[in-house]
């Protein structure tokens, strides 16, 4: 195997830049990366949490956002056109970005969700209903229509004539379900349902650079 290219980041002084706690990433169907770092000032107190994007066709290009979260980013998660992405951070904000103009350095926070001081430990956007299935027998036909069919497959939730509806569900760490959905006229409708009666939440403060970062380590919930 040869060697194709080497990627270099722009060198920065290392008491600015650190890993983020967790670090994450989400790969999308266009081949784009998304990944974040935290960014720490000059006075060493306050993260700022970015979110990068590469596109693996040119990997030396970097588009990075502030991501304006106030807390580490705990999910990422692309929807099925690879042009949308969601983030999610230990305070329960969601934040929806889109692609400006189809361009991959180019992005903007259109949308949200919240569930106030709870963090987000799964994200996932409601299936559209398109799915498709490779036949391996014809992988190496020509012919894009005899290598793919489409699934017959129900979209999570549908408007009135079947038109499925967009949106995302998100699941917290203390086991609260938010489904978020997108209006036709750009309003977010978010309902939230507990997974049981009783939740709670015994936290581990971990010295984190200057400061502490409250860490969950159990969770405690009483059955149905």
């Amino acid at each position: 195997m040869d060697l194709a290219y080497v990627c270099e980041w722009e060198k920065k002084p290392k008491s600015n830049h650190c890993p983020s706690i967790p670090l994450v990433c989400a790969w999308s169907c266009r081949n784009l990366i998304a990944f974040t770092t935290d960014l720490r000032n000059e006075e060493e107190k306050d993260l700022t949490h970015m979110v990068h994007i590469i596109d693996t066709e040119h990997p030396w290009d970097v588009y990075s956002v502030n991501s304006s979260h106030t807390e580490v980013i705990t999910c990422l998660e692309w929807d099925q056109s690879g042009s949308r992405l969601l983030s999610a951070d230990a305070d329960g904000h969601i934040k929806c970005w889109s692609m400006t103009d189809h361009l991959a350095n180019s992005w903007e926070n259109t949308v949200g969700s919240v569930v106030e001081g709870d963090p987000v430990v799964a994200l996932s956007w409601l299936h559209n209903g398109v799915k498709l299935a490779l036949h391996v027998e014809k992988s190496g036909a020509s012919n894009f229509g005899e290598k793919f069919s489409r699934v017959k497959f129900s979209p999570s939730l549908t408007l009135f004539g079947g038109k499925p509806m967009e949106g995302w569900i998100a699941v917290t760490i203390s086991g609260l379900v938010t489904v978020s959905l997108l209006k036709p006229n750009g309003q977010v409708l978010t309902a939230t349902e507990s997974l049981c009666r009783l939740r709670c939440r015994v936290w581990m403060f971990l010295p984190l650079y200057s400061g502490y970062f409250p860490y969950p380590i159990v969770d405690i919930c009483a059955p149905l």
